[in-house]
């Protein structure tokens, strides 16, 4: 990860429209603040199972695993919960990258079909984690507003949610522009569809009440521990560390856009990248309920999307997103930019400030599907293409139950993992990628 992820904060000129300091830590680590431990615990020599990852997939599969009497080790090489896991937006929603009319047409409608199914399985077990494990975490099916940008975008959006209804049961409503007050106060937008049962939550809250249980269940876990190799053995795996080994019988890789060292097979056929967010200094709770009277989770339907809500827990506060795709950019330069496109939107926002700005590490596959498979004995999990926080808790619990050997393991999404000749995990060509998406946009 870049170094400005690791930065706490900067002043910033007087006056300048982000406010005088500006934090370069995720919002969500005031109310679930990572562990700051420099000397990490030293791992055992020896595991059933060893999860290298203490995000949300490795946190949920370790929990499982240890509760059904596995010796679980987790090994991050940060504090765990440093990645993607607490800097997502908290979304939680049924929506690919690819829509479901686009995956019939190059897949066939069975294996289309049964992708979204699947997806419906991941956001349900969002809700589920969260009540099996108590975790106070502001999840609430608050609904979607999908915006579009133009008419025409709000009529192909209207095509592909139809299609959803007819063969899955998905239920929408279509808000027209004259209705979008209701929802949104702005006229940038041309309507959209508003989806009920859509759901968000705290990432920062969620991923602690994760690491709480893999903790309760009895999984062992150790921060500041990078994995530096793994190799397979006549009676299972030696994972290289710093100052020492770890043989365990089982391993499963879940590092996503952090993927490198550990296992370079995985991260050739990941393509990481970034993605910007931003929290507002405080604004008034009257104020951001008349900007956002639905009190929906809201983003537009672009390739390069712009999103924005209320912040949970603080409902003075705005936390908004976009930009994505940038790598190693100056955090304040992207405050700027993303306060800009606030007020593109809304334009009376003329005195708003940031007051936190950060950037986490995503990862998508080659042809921008969620990845869950094996490969020379390694479980792994991985590209999760904008929908990591129900795909991310989905596949912590399947990788369980291949550990395990138990039923239920099976997916849509373990399909074969390509990569392109001569990558190696560093997509230098992904900025033009995502300034033709832009171009496409407009």
């Amino acid at each position: 990860m870049s170094g400005a992820m690791d930065r706490v904060t900067e002043p910033l000129p007087a006056g300048d429209a982000t406010g005088t300091a500006l934090s370069f830590d995720p919002w969500w680590w005031r109310a679930a603040p990572l562990s700051r431990a420099q000397a990490p615990t030293p791992p055992p020599t020896r595991a059933d199972v060893a999860i290298v990852g203490a995000g949300i997939t490795g946190c949920v599969a370790a929990a499982h695993l240890a509760r059904a009497g596995r010796h679980v080790v987790v090994l991050d090489a940060h504090a765990p919960g440093h990645g993607g896991a607490t800097r997502n937006a908290g979304y939680v929603g049924r929506s690919l990258k690819h829509g479901l009319g686009e995956l019939i047409a190059r897949d066939g409608r069975a294996r289309a079909v049964r992708a979204y199914r699947e997806l419906g399985t991941a956001f349900d077990a969002v809700k589920e984690t969260v009540a099996e494990f108590g975790i106070d975490c502001h999840y609430r099916q608050q609904g979607r507003l999908l915006l579009a940008t133009s008419a025409a975008m709000r009529d192909a959006m209207v095509r592909e949610y139809t299609l959803r209804a007819d063969l899955l049961g998905e239920r929408f409503d279509v808000v027209d522009r004259a209705a979008q007050r209701d929802e949104i106060a702005t006229d940038h937008y041309h309507g959209g569809l508003r989806i009920d049962d859509h759901a968000g939550l705290h990432p920062g809250l969620y991923h602690a009440g994760l690491l709480q249980a893999a903790r309760a269940a009895g999984a062992s876990i150790h921060a500041h521990t990078p994995v530096r190799g793994i190799r397979r053995d006549a009676d299972g795996f030696t994972l290289a560390l710093d100052a020492a080994r770890l043989v365990a019988g089982a391993v499963v890789v879940v590092t996503n856009g952090y993927s490198g060292a550990a296992w370079p097979w995985l991260a050739r056929r990941l393509v990481p990248f970034d993605a910007y967010q931003a929290v507002s200094a405080p604004i008034g709770e009257d104020r951001v309920r008349a900007l956002l009277p639905g009190d929906r989770t809201f983003i537009d339907w672009n390739f390069d999307v712009d999103w924005f809500r209320r912040v949970p827990g603080d409902p003075s506060r705005l936390v908004f997103g976009g930009l994505t795709g940038g790598r190693d950019q100056d955090l304040g330069v992207m405050a700027q930019r993303l306060r800009a496109r606030m007020l593109r939107i809304f334009p009376d926002l003329h005195d708003l400030r940031v007051e936190h700005v950060w950037t986490g590490r995503c990862a998508g596959t080659f042809d921008v599907e969620p990845r869950i498979g094996m490969h020379d004995g390694i479980h792994y999990a991985a590209g999760y293409c904008f929908v990591g926080v129900p795909m991310g808790t989905h596949f912590g619990r399947l990788l369980a139950r291949r550990v395990l050997g138990a039923a239920g393991g099976e997916s849509a999404f373990d399909l074969p993992l390509r990569t392109l000749p001569f990558y190696r995990g560093d997509p230098w060509w992904l900025p033009a990628v995502f300034r033709w998406m832009r171009r496409h946009d407009r």
